[in-house]
Parts: structure tokens; sequence; C-alpha cells
């Protein structure tokens, strides 16, 4: 099953504690959690595109 969501259409909400914590953190530590974040997502990409390929050559 293929969904495609424009990125105009996605909505996050953030709690005002997430957002005064996230402004707590220093340069060194933000960019460490977007390195982490950029990471996780690389793999949830390579994930999925695994899965994709094994149902193809399983014919489903």
């Amino acid at each position: 099953m293929k969904t495609d969501f424009p990125p105009g259409d996605r909505t996050y909400y953030v709690s005002d504690e997430r957002l005064h914590a996230f402004r707590q953190l220093t340069p060194e530590q933000k960019l460490r959690w977007v390195e982490e974040l950029a990471t996780f997502l690389r793999m949830a990409k390579i994930s999925r595109e695994k899965r994709q390929i094994t149902r193809q050559n399983q014919g489903g």
C-alpha cells in the first residue's frame, strides 16, 4: 500500500514544554539531535525499501 502525503498537508503538535526544552539545548546538542533524527529516517527508509523488495520477490 503506497500512500503519499503532500508535505503541506502534514501537521505536527509540539507542546510548549518540548519547545522550551529544545530551546535550552546547546548548539552542539541541537546538531547531535538533528544528526540522530536524520540517521533514524535513513534507517526507516532503507527498512521500508527492503520490505518492498521482499514483497516484490515473493510475488505480493
